[in-house]
């Protein structure tokens, strides 16, 4: 798999020791950059800070073809650079966000060291917010790419290096999608998410609902007329949007125990497949029936399904409830699924399904194992990404990057290994020989 690049790549992996520390300052000063989803915490600068470094960086490197760089929202571009191949090789699209999410004032307050936003490096390893999700990562394929360059390596693919915004929030509207419908396809995308190196061929779908049930406020001292039986004609004061919330909520637990019992998948542990109550919200008064009962809630489903299927079940299970129950049949309730629904960006993510030896997998696998001199393992990912939205638009997409979710990713002390970055930016650029092919 690898005789086309074995000339190329111990010089590659050569210069990227000699080069280790310039990797590394690149690395502490694109953390430095802010790009704060504004999403989740409103800023007027948005990504806009992180990703004009970055542009800049790309267009000074002189080894790019041509950067590109746009926006669907304010302050939220996007960033593309294209490195034309000779030709008879296989394209490639290192895929990642610039977005981070926010630092609250409790994580602030437990920060060790310079602070979040410093890229400080410590104790050997290289800290603040998007050290493992997902700066350092870019930083990786990027200062790979630069030094295939710069090692005078032609690639026979085209290999292109796209960084989008608002990821953290699934903004796929102004973010990632619009790098495809801007013609950036290829014939592999890796999303280079904090996997710590094992290779995601699949990812779980995820879908987020909203489910407002209604009832009919009166006096708590009424409850009587609410809960027990009348006499004939005597009308029933008011019907707790609680109680009825309650039989949706066993009929959702029971679909959930259905799952567990009855659907599996061969790359997913067992009980990989559930569903979940979030927020709840119910009343208005203390002393009130209350006359609507509002939750929101999320599920992961398995690879092999789409998120149609599950959404038919769950419609169907919620409404048996409602064809149950003789007051909920004229006052059925609202069921926003997925979440946001009429909006640009629904709160759905197709599940991302590619064979475990599909030749993308192993040929990382192959990358890997050449770097490191060990395999890397296969799995399928425990988190969603925007290789979810690309998948199921015939992007073939996989997860295989840097960083762990255990390593402070939105919490306290971010951080990632310094030898980590440099294993990255080897085995990303040994993948990218292989894949691409050397002219």
């Amino acid at each position: 798999m690898f005789a086309d690049t074995d000339p190329a790549l111990p010089r590659v992996l050569a210069m990227i020791d000699a080069r280790a520390g310039e990797i590394v300052e690149f690395a502490s000063a694109f953390i430095q950059q802010r790009s704060i989803n504004p999403d989740l915490e409103p800023n007027p600068e948005a990504e806009r800070p992180a990703q004009a470094w970055l542009h800049r960086q790309l267009e000074e490197a002189g080894a790019f073809t041509a950067v590109d760089s746009w926006e669907e929202a304010p302050n939220r571009p996007n960033v593309v650079a294209v490195r034309a191949g000779a030709g008879g090789g296989r394209s490639l699209t290192w895929a990642a966000h610039t977005d981070v999410v926010p630092v609250s004032p409790e994580q602030a307050a437990q920060w060790s060291g310079a602070g979040p936003f410093s890229g400080e490096v410590r104790d050997g390893k290289l800290w603040g917010r998007g050290a493992s999700d997902m700066k350092g990562a870019i930083a990786a394929y990027v200062m790979a790419a630069r030094i295939i360059h710069d090692t005078g390596i032609t690639l026979r693919g085209d290999l292109l290096l796209a960084q989008a915004s608002g990821e953290e929030s699934g903004r796929r509207d102004i973010g990632c999608n619009t790098i495809l419908e801007r013609g950036y396809r290829s014939d592999l995308a890796i999303f280079p998410e904090p996997s710590n190196f094992a290779i995601y061929p699949t990812i779980k779908g995820e879908l987020y609902f909203r489910l407002t049930v209604p009832g009919k406020s009166t006096h708590i001292c009424n409850r009587h007329l609410v809960a027990q039986a009348l006499p004939h004609g005597v009308e029933r004061p008011g019907v707790s949007a609680i109680d009825n919330m309650l039989k949706y909520q066993l009929a959702i637990l029971e679909l959930e125990r259905q799952w567990l019992l009855w659907r599996t998948n061969p790359n997913v542990p067992a009980g990989g497949m559930f569903i979940n109550i979030n927020t709840i919200q119910a009343g208005t008064s203390l002393t009130s029936i209350p006359d609507s009962c509002e939750v929101t809630g999320s599920l992961l489903f398995y690879p092999d399904l789409t998120a149609d299927e599950v959404m038919t079940e769950i419609r169907a299970a919620i409404d048996r409830v409602t064809a149950g129950d003789a007051w909920l049949r004229d006052h059925p309730p609202v069921l926003d699924l997925p979440l946001d629904a009429g909006s640009a960006a629904p709160w759905v993510k197709e599940p991302v399904n590619m064979a475990f030896d599909d030749p993308a997998v192993l040929t990382i696998l192959a990358a890997h194992e050449a770097v490191t001199g060990k395999v890397p393992d296969r799995e399928t990912s425990p988190f969603v990404c925007d290789a979810n939205f690309w998948f199921p638009l015939g992007q073939p997409s996989l997860v295989y990057g840097v960083g762990d979710p255990s390593w402070g990713i939105h919490g306290t002390n971010e951080h990632l290994p310094v030898a980590d970055l440099i294993k990255a930016t080897k085995t990303f650029a040994a993948v990218t020989l292989a894949w691409c092919g050397v002219a």
